[in-house]
């Protein structure tokens, strides 16, 4: 099925099934999907019929991007263009995502352009205890008691 007979299969119906026999590359499966995507259809269905070969299934797309690609195909087609545009380029990659972020070893602000400025001041001391608080617990008023006699054997 060459570009011309698969263009030919998408039009302008709800749903489009395209059979390829056996020997059908992957290369030629993209092929049929991008000539689908540039008329306005999107892939259903991708079903490998084992002997008998490769079974696609579109449907028509009727967002509003979808069909201004449709318009422009189609006008490119009656002026005697390609199907496809000859320059046309994957869609670029998604956006990386953002790196892990770096634990932080300084507990500062963020940094602002100018002089450094001064670190701020330390915490003050904890609170000191009154003066007419000893520092040491007091003597027991009482003697300890004696220790048990030790026990015979």
């Amino acid at each position: 099925m060459d570009d011309d007979e698969v263009r030919r299969r998408f039009d302008g119906a709800v749903r489009v099934e395209l059979m390829f026999r056996r020997g059908y590359t992957t290369a030629r499966r993209q092929r049929v999907e991008a000539i689908g995507h540039a008329l306005g259809y999107r892939p259903l269905l991708t079903e490998n019929t084992g002997w008998r070969g490769l079974r696609l299934v579109f449907a028509r797309d009727e967002a509003p991007d979808a069909r201004r690609r449709r318009e422009l195909t189609i006008a490119r087609l009656r002026t005697g263009g390609p199907v496809l545009p000859p320059l046309e380029t994957p869609p670029p990659p998604p956006p990386l995502p953002p790196p892990p972020a770096a634990p932080q070893t300084r507990t500062t602000g963020p940094r602002t352009s100018g002089p450094p400025t001064a670190p701020p001041p330390p915490p003050p001391p904890p609170p000191a205890l009154p003066p007419n608080r000893p520092r040491v617990p007091p003597k027991p008023s009482v003697p300890p008691p004696p220790p048990p006699p030790p026990s015979g054997g």
